[in-house]
């Protein structure tokens, strides 16, 4: 079977894991979404009834479905760049020109500057944190963020995973019913993946790809505030968080201590400190399509996340260029064991 791919579902525990409290404890809001970018497009329809401005700042490296969320709100953009090391390059000249910051953290590690958002905040400027890339990670949410939003569909089996919260008062919008058509086609594909994965009948895993692009596509298409689904919020509520992070910090690790020395394919985080939970193993690569090609000739399925969104002139971003021209990942999650990471170890020592 492969290594990587999308969540099916998977087991839950009969106790709740107090998701929301160990995020942020001090939460004065939560709705249960059908996506992330449904999540956020949420937070921005209940931040539009006060911001007049509306003028965003935004990460130059981030995923074209997040950053289009603010082009239908209509919201000006303003860009921060990014050194190698994925920290964010804030300007801050453009604290009087916004209304609005988005930060996130990447992979699992917070990387921004939490006195530039200090700065923000004390100027009025509404904070949003999208914690999609640090949902599991016990360093939590940024205590400065008005509004946190959260794609849980990255990190387990989920057909409906946007979590919004709102840290001081109630939402003043409500959510619209989700779309049952890409419900129903998010759930053949976790339960074809699940078979998939029970059995490594690779009909199953060719159904499941399918049926999961198919309802990614849609989604695009149809995001707006939608609800989320019960039984997901049920899952969300149930999984078992603890073993999660417990098992991608070994794996992670495992991968740190045994992956070979190559300078042309180096770790973009080399250390793993106690308040991350790893998303994947993120690496830089010089030639990305030549290791990808390897590693999925080896049933070892990576991810690169992202292409360039279509509404940023990215040469005026170098930083964010190289990323988004270099960086891919390998799973370490709670699905594979060290048996699975001893797999991709001996696969990189293969490449030349």
């Amino acid at each position: 079977m492969e290594i990587g791919g999308f969540f099916p579902y998977e087991p839950t525990l009969e106790t709740e894991n107090n998701y929301i409290s160990r995020t942020c404890p001090d939460a004065g809001d939560v709705a249960h979404l059908m996506s992330g970018r449904c999540s956020i497009y949420y937070c921005l329809q209940d931040i539009m009834l006060t911001d007049k401005k509306r003028v965003a700042y935004l990460p130059a490296y981030d995923c074209e479905t997040v950053i289009g969320c603010f082009v239908k709100a209509g919201y000006k953009i303003y860009y921060y760049d990014f050194d190698n090391n994925l920290v964010p390059q804030f300007d801050e000249s453009l604290i009087p020109k916004i209304s609005f910051l988005l930060i996130c953290g990447y992979y699992g590690y917070s990387t921004f500057d939490t006195e530039f958002v200090k700065k923000c905040k004390k100027s009025g400027v509404t904070i949003m944190q999208d914690t999609t890339h640090t949902a599991f990670s016990p360093i939590g949410a940024c205590k400065d963020a008005d509004y946190i939003s959260v794609s849980l569909r990255k990190w387990m089996g989920v057909i409906s995973g946007g979590l919004a919260i709102k840290r001081t008062g109630k939402f003043h919008v409500s959510p619209i019913p989700p779309n049952q058509t890409q419900l129903s086609i998010r759930d053949k594909a976790l339960k074809c993946r699940a078979e998939y994965e029970k059995t490594g009948n690779e009909s199953l895993n060719r159904e499941s790809d399918e049926a999961f692009w198919e309802a990614e596509f849609m989604l695009r298409k149809i995001f707006d505030m939608q609800a989320g689904d019960n039984e997901s919020l049920k899952t969300i509520q149930h999984y078992p968080l603890d073993n999660s992070i417990h098992k991608r910090r070994a794996n992670y690790n495992y991968l740190l201590e045994h992956l070979p020395y190559n300078p042309s394919v180096r770790p973009v985080f080399p250390e793993l400190p106690d308040d991350v939970c790893p998303m994947f193993f993120p690496l830089f690569a010089d030639n990305r399509n030549s290791l990808i090609d390897h590693l999925k000739k080896n049933q070892i399925v990576p991810k690169v996340y992202w292409p360039v969104p279509p509404f940023i002139d990215i040469e005026k971003y170098p930083g964010a260029q190289y990323i988004y021209n270099h960086i891919m990942s390998i799973s370490c999650d709670q699905r594979f064991s060290i048996e699975d990471m001893q797999k991709i170890v001996d696969v990189f020592k293969k490449y030349n």
